[in-house]
């Protein structure tokens, strides 16, 4: 997918969601990515680390049903990876995956402290890959010819935030969400494959004009 046709989508997404928000968000953070592999008879793959990422997230938020819970919509470009070693054929490995995801989450204000407003928080995301490399020792793989990456990615993510209001329409927030993929892997025989991440990130959420 090239840079064009994921700047329309954006746009597309933005377009068509605006009259239904009360708030819009803009986030930004850092995420630590492994990969949980398992071949087909059921063992992990030794010597995987995760690896340190950046993501950019945008959306619109509504109260749905009562004051504590609120919806979220929104569109990220989230990075996604991780490193490795395979002693028995003496490889180095790495993958480095971009991912333009669209999310759907539910935030339940839990409790507030003074002016801070503690949330839990819940999220499914699907993601496509715009870009990935694989490297084996010297050698580097498009990871769009890689069958385990050809389909969307669906995630489900969990956590908590923290929001601070600095104006009547302008409030600050920090984020933590554990998320972990569905089995990535088209493998005939068993093979698994499914990205885990812990993020962190920092956010701003804006209330709209009605």
């Amino acid at each position: 997918m090239n840079l064009k046709k994921t700047t329309q989508i954006v746009l597309f997404f933005l377009l068509t969601t605006v009259t239904w928000a009360q708030e819009i968000y803009i986030e930004t953070g850092k995420a630590s990515t492994s990969f949980d592999y398992k071949d087909s008879e059921g063992s992990s793959l030794d010597n995987l680390y995760a690896t340190t990422h950046s993501f950019l997230a945008m959306g619109y938020k509504t109260k749905v049903f009562n004051e504590k819970i609120i919806a979220g919509l929104g569109v990220a470009y989230s990075g996604y990876g991780a490193t490795g070693s395979d002693n028995a054929i003496e490889h180095i490995m790495a993958w480095d995956a971009n991912y333009l995801e669209f999310n759907l989450g539910l935030d339940y204000r839990l409790f507030n402290i003074n002016k801070a407003a503690f949330y839990a928080k819940g999220a499914v995301a699907t993601g496509v890959l715009l870009e990935g490399t694989q490297t084996l020792n010297d050698e580097i793989i498009d990871l769009k010819g890689v069958d385990d990456f050809k389909n969307p990615m669906i995630s489900y993510k969990a956590g908590a935030s923290v929001l601070y209001p600095v104006a009547n329409d302008l409030s600050f927030y920090i984020q933590y969400m554990y998320g972990k993929s569905l089995n990535l892997s088209n493998s005939a025989d068993g093979e698994s494959l499914k990205i885990k991440s812990n993020n962190i990130s920092f956010g701003v959420v804006i209330k709209l004009l009605k």
